[in-house]
């Protein structure tokens, strides 16, 4: 009751201000106005959710739910199973429709890595690993052909290959940072490693893969040629965006054990609530007008991998939470995975940032401060006027960015 109220407060507090810009437009063009008033309710329900209250009352919600799971969380480990053996008999179909077609390497259990067919001349010695997030399926890099970075980067001559963390089950929920960030990219980098003949290898990290990217570059620096960062985020402290603000307030403790892996429907849901409205409309807007058979398509397979969501690993989840989210620990360099200090002084190797200015999910200024505290002598940050998907999909990502990611590694390969 206690979230429900603010909640709907925050929703009321939006709509009345929009409704005032309304009233003040006058005379002002309709599209002008109907975008004014997108605006200020966005930034409205924005600064009202993300304030100290509101997330507050989000960490009690889920605690209650938590405690009301517990009991029942044999049960529902069982159905997040059955669930979850469902998604993997479309696996094969997901991984192969509108992708770009590569030879899968199989390490045990349902970690494997794709490495990517090219009729392209390879003109760079150093391999690429794209290391994907936990959160989404991996193929968000490679949605369409014409909107796939991983084609991009293969039309630029490099040799791609890509984590695939597959659909984890109840019987994953105690693995840790250590199996993901250490042993199996080094696992995927040695063998990478003896495929190609190279001696080291560019680590390409995606959100979440990003932190993992960044703790295997620390420990094993001898390995890492170059590191891309795209979307990580990694300074949390005074972050005033809605996800991040209620990630840090959630008991990731009781969130595990009451559900072990903690489910894919609960992202869900929080990225509904960070802005209801936009859910609701964003299918009326999008087919307001004529579309073609294309961009149909594009706007289906987003809404696909936005929502083909899966079962988060319990033990990494709560190690990220509570050691990043929480504590702030990676930038302060006081982390720790396995006991082993994570020492940003160690990232010695050139760095590239991507960052999307409008990114609502990773801002901005969650992803920026690294770059202050890694010691390499080579870095650079490139902040593109997008959204965190719109870095992967937008044309003109792929006209301008993607072409200029390309630039800075081939002249460091």
């Amino acid at each position: 009751m206690r979230f429900s109220l603010k909640y709907n407060g925050a929703l009321f507090e939006a709509a009345s201000k929009s409704a005032m810009t309304f009233f003040n437009m006058g005379n002002a063009p309709l599209q002008k106005i109907r975008n004014a008033m997108r605006a200020s309710f966005d930034s409205a329900l924005r600064e009202r959710l993300s304030k100290d209250d509101v997330a507050a009352s989000v960490a009690r919600l889920v605690e209650s739910q938590a405690d009301f799971a517990k009991d029942g969380s044999n049960l529902l480990a069982n159905y997040s199973d059955f669930i979850s053996r469902i998604s993997q008999l479309f696996e094969p179909f997901r991984d192969t429709m509108n992708r770009t077609p590569s030879d899968i390497i199989w390490f045990g259990g349902r970690f494997c890595i794709h490495h990517y067919k090219s009729e392209n001349e390879k003109r760079h010695k150093t391999p690429i690993l794209v290391v994907y997030s936990l959160i989404n399926r991996h193929y968000i890099l490679d949605l369409l052909p014409d909107i796939s970075i991983i084609n991009n980067l293969l039309r630029q001559g490099f040799d791609v290959y890509a984590t695939d963390w597959g659909t984890p089950v109840s019987s994953d929920k105690d693995m840790s940072l250590e199996n993901y960030a250490h042993e199996y990219v080094e696992n995927a980098v040695d063998k990478i490693k003896e495929i190609s003949g190279a001696e080291k290898v560019t680590l390409f990290g995606y959100c979440w893969g990003g932190i993992f990217a960044l703790l295997y570059s620390c420990l094993h620096p001898e390995s890492v040629k170059n590191l891309i960062l795209h979307a990580t985020p990694t300074e949390i402290e005074g972050s005033e965006t809605v996800i991040e603000r209620w990630t840090a307030e959630i008991n990731a403790d009781k969130l595990v054990e009451a559900y072990g892996n903690v489910p894919g429907f609960f992202l869900n849901l929080a990225f509904v609530l960070r802005n209801p409205a936009e859910t609701l409309l964003k299918y009326w807007r999008y087919f307001s007008e004529p579309r073609s058979m294309s961009e149909i398509l594009q706007f289906f397979s987003i809404e696909t991998w936005l929502y083909d969501s899966v079962p988060i690993i319990g033990g990494v989840y709560r190690e990220v939470i509570d050691q990043i989210y929480k504590e702030n620990l990676l930038i302060k360099n006081k982390m720790k995975v396995d006991d082993k200090k994570i020492d940003l002084n160690n990232i010695t190797m050139p760095v590239l940032s991507v960052i999307g200015t409008e990114d609502d999910l990773v801002p901005s200024q969650s992803s920026k401060k690294i770059m202050d505290v890694v010691s390499s002598s080579d870095k650079k940050l490139i902040e593109f006027p997008t959204g965190h998907v719109g870095l992967c999909i937008s044309q003109r990502a792929h006209e301008k960015l993607w072409p200029e990611v390309g630039s800075w590694l081939a002249s460091r390969s």
